[in-house]
């Protein structure tokens, strides 16, 4: 994760801690040859998290996301993931890690995994329901399990596993959490063109405080959470 920034690294392994049963999901599912759609250096977590497969290939929209992984077993490639340039059934299993949500044309994302996956193959997603914005300018959506019960329909794709991950007190959490990033405007969650009233200042300590108190506590009323508003949803569903 060198070529990451520092705040993105932090964000990454506290996805990868609460989202802890979407490597479950992987080691009881991932196999074969693996397509990682927008995966960047994921591959390097997966081997850490002794995940099987034969031979894994990331694909990413550019280079300039390409790590060096010097492995014979791992393969980058550059394309676009709503067309990709890889035939019918060449793949075991493909990888949609909080992905769907920066691309412009989900559904077309959606159904060419469906297309590249052999029949039988399965495909593991990460998908938001109520992530902050991040990654701008490049977040377009939050989805809900109807609309992910619709697509993967579409795709020729049957639901093995529809899991939601977090509810309402532990993406409040979050919020919070992430409200100190975009209160100074961090590139990763802001514009420069966000302008803050005179309010803003003048609250701003009482905005800090009731903010950092919050986590604590509703981390804590997590353990009860509405289900009804997960973080994400955790989706396994195998090729028709």
């Amino acid at each position: 994760m060198s070529g990451k920034p520092k705040v993105l690294r932090v964000l990454y392994a506290a996805r990868d801690m609460v989202f802890r049963d979407l490597f479950r999901a992987l080691r009881q599912y991932c196999r074969g040859d693996v397509l990682d759609v927008g995966g960047w250096d994921f591959y390097l977590t997966a081997k850490q998290r002794k995940i099987g497969f034969d031979t894994w290939t990331t694909l990413e929209c550019s280079e300039g996301k390409k790590p060096q992984i010097p492995d014979e077993k791992f393969k980058f490639v550059t394309g676009d993931g709503c067309n990709m340039q890889f035939a019918d059934n060449s793949f075991d299993t493909a990888i949609n890690i909080h992905v769907l949500e920066h691309v412009f044309e989900p559904i077309r994302m959606v159904l060419e995994i469906g297309r590249i996956l052999k029949k039988g193959g399965r495909a593991v997603f990460l998908i938001p329901q109520n992530s902050a914005l991040h990654c701008v300018p490049h977040h377009y959506y939050n989805f809900t399990r109807f609309w992910i019960e619709q697509v993967m329909a579409t795709a020729g794709l049957r639901i093995i596993e529809l899991e939601p991950l977090g509810g309402f007190w532990s993406s409040l959490a979050a919020r919070f959490f992430h409200f100190f990033l975009q209160s100074f405007k961090y590139g990763y969650m802001s514009t420069a063109d966000n302008r803050r009233n005179v309010f803003f200042y003048i609250f701003y300590p009482v905005m800090f405080l009731y903010a950092l108190l919050s986590i604590p506590l509703n981390l804590m009323l997590s353990f009860g959470d509405l289900r009804e508003e997960p973080n994400s949803h955790l989706v396994v569903a195998e090729k028709n």
